[in-house]
């Protein structure tokens, strides 16, 4: 179990998340592999993934990637600027509905984040991605926080290890509140993303859904992220950190109890152009 609760960092780290994001940028990539230079827009980039990704994969090609990581978590800046391996990279405190930039971008990544955002706060951040991009731009996207993360036969796991973490939290904080579900849980259905997508002056080329399997390392991981936490659990922020060891310490047991090595669980990928 791991003892760093209430970041995305350690699931960021797992092997299966980081292939499933490789899949993303090799995807664009390729739709791009015409150009010599491209300008990228990595929008909340946290510790920068998605651009460390994406430098491998263009020095691969033959392409000279230069990235804008931005986020509105300044320490999150500066892992970043530790960890990219790009010494043209640059990192930019701003929220993308109010995008600081006067000049135009070929390539808008948007991963992993979209989906904490309320619905005027989606179309908003789109609509600011939208307007620094030139025309004919792409912009790649993915969740697996929507409406068709879990596969079908998934379901048994999350509904034992539910049970079985309400009741560890409810010993672990008796007579607890409850909070408001979390901005992570309420989740859109694919085809919600894609008219999202299009409202915002995008023509979609590629749609798809992924399967990956998760290890249960991975599982415990992403139950150190606060938002997932919280909603799963219906905790108040006060209590996230309990929530997200009462998630961890059930993980092993329900993996146990069903016989299972990997969790299937589903992500979003959407490839589109500006219109």
């Amino acid at each position: 179990m791991t003892d760093q609760v209430q970041t995305f960092d350690p699931f960021a780290k797992e092997l299966a998340y980081v292939r499933v994001n490789e899949r993303l940028i090799d995807r664009t990539l390729k739709r791009l592999s015409g150009c010599r230079e491209i300008q990228m827009l990595d929008v909340a980039a946290g510790t920068g993934l998605m651009t460390s990704l994406a430098y491998k994969r263009a020095r691969e090609l033959g392409i000279r990637l230069d990235s804008t990581l931005i986020d509105l978590d300044l320490p999150a800046l500066k892992i970043a600027r530790e960890e990219v391996d790009a010494a043209s990279a640059r990192y930019v405190v701003a929220d993308a509905a109010n995008l600081p930039f006067n000049h135009k971008f070929d390539l808008a990544i948007f991963a992993n984040s979209l989906h904490l955002l309320d619905d005027d706060a989606k179309r908003a951040a789109l609509g600011g991605v939208h307007r620094v991009l030139k025309p004919g731009a792409i912009l790649a996207f993915n969740t697996t926080f929507y409406d068709g993360a879990y596969p079908e036969e998934s379901k048994p796991f999350y509904s034992r290890w539910m049970r079985r973490s309400v009741a560890e939290m409810n010993r672990r904080v008796p007579n607890r509140s409850k909070g408001e579900r979390a901005q992570a849980m309420e989740s859109l259905p694919a085809d919600g993303y894609r008219q999202l997508i299009e409202c915002g002056g995008f023509d979609i080329v590629e749609m798809r859904e992924r399967r990956v399997l998760l290890s249960q390392a991975a599982v415990r991981a992403i139950c150190g992220y606060k938002n997932f936490a919280m909603g799963a659990l219906h905790a108040t922020d006060e209590d996230a950190e309990q929530a997200a060891l009462a998630l961890q310490c059930t993980v092993r047991e329900t993996f146990r109890d069903l016989h299972m090595k990997t969790l299937p669980r589903t992500w979003l990928e959407i490839i589109a152009v500006t219109a």
